[in-house]
């Protein structure tokens, strides 16, 4: 099976995936809620301290449902050419800082349909990587304004956070309601409210809300 380096909107570094699940970067764990344009940094011990189940989170799988896609697309935005976004990495189309394994140099253009294939993958594994941590059942709206939580904020939001505690305690209201705390961008060494964010997290809490026909 081939390792190799895929991008993720929600980590600050590369993250290194196995077989398309996260597996280990090479820097310390945050445990700040970040901006949009920043991603957080998780490694290989931090995988075995949440008890992520990575067979689990490969074995398991639901296509990525359109509204999920559409919810990202709208809050994440599409550029064609690469530039350096806030955590001082090149990133091109949804924030993607690697096209099929490859680094993103200055200079790249990409199509959208291209970006769009990549963005699919991206929310793909991130969204079995979930499912492999909450333990009730999700309609495909619930796991997307999760998935779309995620791959914004990070993966603390489903290893280590008072939503998925929640969530997994079968309190969907009140999980529900904990996507509004996710909003916060840190900013000189504090974390400030961001109308952007705030507007995104109140999308994700409506399409976790809506009920699926």
């Amino acid at each position: 099976m081939e390792l190799q380096f895929v991008a993720i909107k929600n980590f600050l570094s590369r993250s290194l995936v196995f077989s398309g699940a996260l597996l280990i970067t090479s820097t310390a764990f945050s445990p700040i809620c970040l901006a949009s344009s920043n991603k957080i940094y998780i490694k290989e011990s931090q995988i075995k301290k949440n008890n992520i189940n990575l067979n689990n989170a490969i074995a398991s799988g639901r296509a990525v449902s359109p509204a999920t896609i559409n919810l990202v697309k709208q809050y994440e935005g599409f550029r064609s050419n690469a530039y350096i976004d806030t955590s001082g990495y090149p990133v091109i189309g949804y924030g993607q800082s690697k096209i099929d394994g490859r680094k993103v140099r200055m200079g790249l253009r990409i199509s959208r349909a291209k970006a769009d294939a990549e963005l699919v993958k991206q929310l793909y594994h991130i969204q079995r990587l979930v499912e492999s941590k909450v333990k009730v059942k999700l309609n495909p709206n619930q796991l997307g304004a999760l998935t779309s939580l995620v791959y914004n904020a990070g993966l603390r939001v489903v290893t280590n956070s008072t939503l998925v505690r929640k969530l997994n305690a079968g309190n969907y209201a009140g999980a529900a309601d904990e996507f509004l705390r996710w909003n916060k961008a840190n900013q000189g060494g504090r974390l400030v409210p961001l109308a952007g964010l705030t507007k995104r997290r109140r999308a994700e809490r409506q399409l976790f809300l809506t009920p699926y026909k």
